[in-house]
């Protein structure tokens, strides 16, 4: 039997994982008994992890020992502007790494950005090998498509400390328009609109016999629902009486209340003209444990105008990528609205005046993007030829050059994989090693792009500055990994070269946090196979009432279709407890599936 691919949709808010059964994306419910998993990841009291639900219900008690939205840090350079912004946004420290990597306090803990990213990884993959009764290792995770070199890597970086091997990292507004294109027949320009928790995404693609070519993407890496959330959280801050106000600001546990309410009051905005706002208990909690409370109505209308700087920032994206593809915005055939924030109605408002068209709500704004990852992931094990993605370089690279100016190799939009080559000369006589500073970013000055790193070429032939040609090739694969090198064209000396600017973790602590996450997982295998156990015997228990219910029928209405409804039943029970006996977790957990099905009186809800 075939080993399962599962599609991963790792987000700032909520994170899913999906599959495809019976030629339908669906997605693969957690442990804990929800479609999505909330990226909460906490440490309790004994120093054991938590995540998701439970991490989530951890916060309410100790906030200290809790961290969310860590996706905003993930292959990020921790640098003094960094660490403003996250002031800004969380209240839990965030610290540098030994590499330069982003790292995070908790619980007397400091853990790497990319540890935070395979705990909540290794939670979606329990619930996959739950869901399926066996091991799972392949996956297809996405990625926001603005997401530089250095974040792509440290996604497949946490994935391997997790025991995931990524087969291939897709753009989330890619993966949503899969779905939707797929599972609709649709042909024609599809605009995504993907505002998530944490990143703003728009790209446009045209679907056409199976193939989804990106033609233009663009957004912003710091703008989504946790910036609408922070919003409120500052007004509510400012209502604060004077002489507490300096204690809630540096208070985690009240600063984590008036996140929670402001979330909900965002929600709770959704569908009402007023949302009604009282947060108790904040103050100092750890000094003078001296409180007060808010309590105060928060209107839609007073919502959108605190929310207009951030929602114009959406539109100039959408302005700019219609522009870079050539295109007018009310030729674009479908919008799709792609992450939760698109549920707000200054969102949808927004859109539908832009595009001069209502936006499509065929997708589910949570659950798109998995479930694309889904059709990917079945894709790429079936080689069927349905599904062909064609995607673009989501921002330019080139090589850093004096005067402090960039060389572009590699323009945005691009079709990748691409394959780009210059010539460089080192810039002083008689150099033995050469530096070439390498740059992500649309503008042609230095400081105003991201510095992915240098490329590093020693031991170069002593030779009179002009006469020591240098041949730099990017390599960039249609998911938007870069790998260089570097060749000295007078001796053909070829360097293996590498980004030293890279913030991945040292090698040796990458494989001590492999061994944490597989002990953990091996742990809680067993946990899971015990209460699966369990939870199948109750199953079958139900089972059998059904059989006997069946038969009834049967009797006192006899027809080919019911005597061959209990047939069905009977040959799944007698199927279950062998497997059960036999300790077969595979064939269990399909049985499983079916039984429900059954028991539900109902298809299987599709993802």
């Amino acid at each position: 039997m075939q080993e399962p691919v599962i599609g991963i949709d790792l987000g700032t808010t909520n994170s899913a994982v999906a599959t495809v059964e019976d030629g339908r994306p669906r997605l693969i419910p957690s442990r804990a008994g929800g479609r999505l998993t909330p990226s909460v990841v906490g440490l309790n009291r004994n120093g054991d992890r938590v995540v998701g639900q439970a991490a989530q219900v951890l916060a309410e008690e100790q906030p200290d020992a809790v961290v969310w939205a860590t996706k905003r840090f993930l292959g990020r350079r921790y640098t003094p502007e960094l660490m403003q912004q996250a002031r800004s946004l969380v209240p839990y420290p965030v610290v540098a790494g030994p590499t330069g990597d982003v790292r995070v306090k908790l619980a007397g803990r400091v853990l790497p950005i990319t540890q935070v990213s395979a705990m909540i990884l290794g939670e979606l993959k329990l619930d996959a090998q739950a869901h399926f009764g066996r091991e799972v290792h392949k996956c297809v995770i996405t990625v926001p498509a603005n997401f530089d070199d250095n974040q792509r890597n440290a996604t497949r970086e946490a994935a391997g400390i997790a025991g995931l091997e990524v087969v291939r990292l897709v753009n989330e507004p890619t993966a949503a328009a899969l779905a939707y294109g797929l599972s609709r027949g649709f042909e024609g320009s599809a605009l995504v609109f993907d505002l998530g928790g944490g990143t703003f995404d728009v790209s446009i693609l045209d679907v056409k016999n199976g193939v989804f070519e990106v033609r233009a993407t663009g957004g912003d890496h710091s703008l989504g629902g946790e910036d609408f959330d922070q919003r409120i959280v500052q007004w509510l801050l400012a209502q604060v009486d004077d002489s507490y106000r300096d204690a809630v600001s540096r208070d985690p546990t009240s600063l984590r209340r008036l996140k929670v309410a402001a979330e909900a009051a965002k929600r709770e905005l959704t569908e009402f003209a007023e949302a009604t706002i009282s947060v108790t208990g904040l103050g100092d909690h750890a000094g003078s444990r001296r409180f007060t409370d808010v309590e105060t109505a928060l209107t839609r209308d007073f919502f959108e105008a605190l929310s207009e700087p951030l929602s114009r920032r959406c539109l100039e994206v959408c302005q700019s990528v219609m522009a870079e593809a050539r295109m007018d915005p009310r030729t674009v055939d479908v919008v799709l609205l792609v992450g939760g924030m698109t549920r707000v109605p200054l969102v949808r408002r927004l859109v539908a005046d832009f595009f001069g068209r209502q936006p499509s709500t065929d997708v589910h704004p949570d659950e798109a993007v998995a479930l694309g990852a889904a059709v990917q992931a079945d894709e790429l094990v079936r080689q069927s030829g349905q599904a062909l993605l064609l995607d673009v370089a989501s921002q330019s690279l080139g090589v850093g050059v004096l005067g402090g100016r960039v060389k572009r190799l590699i323009a945005k939009n691009t079709g990748v994989p691409v394959v780009a080559r210059d010539i460089f000369f080192p810039g002083t006589a008689g150099q033995s090693e050469a530096r070439i500073p390498v740059y992500q970013g649309e503008s042609e000055f230095q400081d105003e792009n991201h510095k992915l790193g240098e490329v590093v070429l020693k031991n170069l032939h002593v030779a009179a500055r002009g006469e020591t040609p240098l041949e730099v090739v990017f390599e960039l694969s249609s998911e938007g990994i870069l790998a260089v090198k570097a060749t000295e064209l007078t001796t053909g000396n070829m360097e293996a070269v590498r980004l030293e600017a890279r913030p991945s973790l040292p090698h040796g602590e990458v494989e001590k946090l492999g061994a944490e996450q597989a002990s953990y997982a091996q742990e809680q295998g067993v946990v899971d196979a015990q209460r699966a156990a369990e939870m199948f015997r109750k199953l079958l228990e139900r089972g059998e009432k059904l059989s006997r219910l069946l038969q009834r029928s049967a009797q006192e209405n006899p027809s080919p279709e019911a005597e061959a409804a209990v047939g069905n039943v009977q040959r799944l029970l007698e199927g279950g407890r062998t497997a059960l006996d036999a300790g077969d977790t595979a064939q269990c957990a399909r049985i499983a599936r079916q039984l429900t099905q059954l028991l539900s009186g109902r298809s299987e809800s599709r993802g």
